[in-house]
């Protein structure tokens, strides 16, 4: 958060270092995105012709708890594990959209800080068979997995679409954030506790994804000519 606080600084230095006379022509929009980062309202500040300042929140949490039901043979019961699960899509930033051409496509440059993370945890609810051994759910035990990511994430890519040029307009967002390999913990309790220890090399196989794919499609609004 704190590489978070000099950028937005400096770029608030960037917009009104701009002679006087651009406030006249500068114009501000209202954005309202859905994608892979969840709900995003946007504002977008032109600073120059080629040049908008923006700023992005996402936001989306998703929790489902449910029973998984199997079969483990025929001289036993039928096995029942509950999962809760919980995934948190947040982030807040700003970007630099840099328009080549002025009117369509447009290149972009920002920092977020970055809130995703993801929670899962597993309770037998059921007699459970291992190895030819019968275990009750108090025997078992639970197993918990997070899942987490490093805080300040650039980003980098591509739009479709000037928020400022023009009253309404349909937008398109690609592009990756840079959040670094997942940061993967687990506890466990019972006989499964012993899974837990597999958590460094659940982290070492997910390490090539540290990136995460941005797609967003919206539309704007301008609120200030």
């Amino acid at each position: 958060m704190k590489t978070l606080f000099p950028l937005l600084f400096l770029l608030n230095m960037v917009a009104f270092s701009q002679e006087p006379s651009l406030s006249k022509t500068n114009k501000l929009s209202l954005a309202l995105k859905v994608g892979t980062t969840g709900i995003s309202p946007e504002f977008s500040y032109k600073l120059k012709n080629k040049i908008n300042l923006r700023a992005s929140i996402s936001l989306f949490d998703y929790k489902r708890n449910d029973i998984i039901s199997f079969d483990q043979g025929k001289d036993i019961e039928e096995g029942k594990v509950q999962y809760d699960a919980k995934l948190k899509l947040g982030n807040v930033g700003v970007l630099v959209d840099y328009f080549p051409f002025r009117k369509l496509l447009a290149l972009n440059l920002g920092v977020f800080y970055n809130m995703n993370a993801a929670d899962v945890s597993l309770l037998p609810k059921s007699n459970l068979k291992f190895n030819d051994r019968i275990f009750t759910p108090e025997e078992t035990g639970t197993l918990g997995l997070k899942v987490n990511y490093q805080k300040i994430a650039p980003y980098a890519g591509i739009s479709l679409g000037n928020p400022n040029n023009g009253n309404f307009r349909v937008l398109f967002d690609f592009g990756f954030l840079y959040t670094g390999s997942p940061l993967i913990t687990m506890q466990g309790s019972g006989s499964i506790e012993p899974t837990a220890e597999q958590a460094p090399q659940l982290q070492t196989n997910l390490k090539p994804l540290y990136l995460y794919p941005v797609i967003k499609l919206g539309f704007s609004y301008r609120i200030l000519k």
